[in-house]
């Protein structure tokens, strides 16, 4: 298990000051680690939910968001994305719209694979909007295993934007089994405002497992739960999602 960690870590630290966006706050993570490949003649549509048991304010924290994306050729893809969380005043509560573009920079059918996103946030109740330039990496290791890296970065504009740029990365480990299922270990890393990173226990580093299985055509359900391993992260998130295909 040791050395998981330390190679998901590794991924994740050697992208660190590459550029996508990351929120000030720790909220509850509903992002994934996106591959870096784009198929010509896509279309998905996504619903995904993250609890929190037991949040800052001693609450279950709830977030959820749905996105639509679609390849436009064999190389780009556009994806819209919408979320919304649980507030003090709302269960249902408006968190951001999202605007991306994926570009896969490297040839089909190699084993290392890139690609950039760029992302365009709108929140709202007089928050910043959000600029993203994201790169992720694709290694396949083996028959059936495969690693990404991804390092993310965002910069605020708009009423009560902050200075200095917003750091992640994220990192996983997989194995795809028969069936079609796929397990794993996933690991976010949130460094926060580049102009006051803080210790590790200040940042939010969280790990832990996932399954994604298809249930049907066009139809597949992802579930996974991630473990603070700082004392800002939360100590555990419970993820679910479901993909259809079109």
């Amino acid at each position: 298990m040791r050395i998981v960690v330390s190679l998901l870590y590794s991924f994740s630290m050697v992208f660190s000051f590459s550029l996508v966006f990351s929120l000030p706050a720790f909220a509850q993570n509903t992002g994934g680690i996106f591959p870096p490949l784009v198929n010509e003649g896509h279309r998905s549509l996504q619903y995904r939910a993250t609890i929190d048991p037991d949040n800052a304010a001693d609450e279950t924290g709830f977030a959820q968001r749905l996105h639509y994306q679609q390849a436009i050729d064999g190389d780009f893809m556009w994806r819209v994305v919408g979320q919304t969380r649980k507030t003090t005043a709302s269960d249902l509560d408006f968190d951001f719209v999202q605007a991306e573009l994926f570009w896969q920079i490297t040839p089909d059918k190699q084993k290392y694979q890139s690609a950039l996103r760029f992302d365009a946030r709108y929140r709202g109740d007089n928050r910043p909007e959000q600029f993203g330039f994201n790169w992720t990496n694709q290694f396949k290791l083996g028959p059936n295993w495969s690693a990404r890296a991804i390092g993310l970065t965002a910069v605020q504009t708009g009423d009560n934007s902050a200075d200095g740029i917003f750091l992640q990365t994220r990192g996983n480990l997989y194995r795809k089994i028969q069936g079609g299922h796929t397990i794993g270990l996933e690991m976010f890393n949130n460094y926060g405002n580049s102009k006051d990173i803080g210790s590790f226990d200040d940042q939010s580093h969280t790990l832990g497992p996932f399954i994604s299985t298809p249930i049907a055509e066009n139809l597949a359900i992802y579930g996974g739960a991630q473990f603070g391993l700082s004392k800002a992260a939360a100590d555990t998130e419970l993820r679910f999602w479901v993909t259809r295909g079109f």
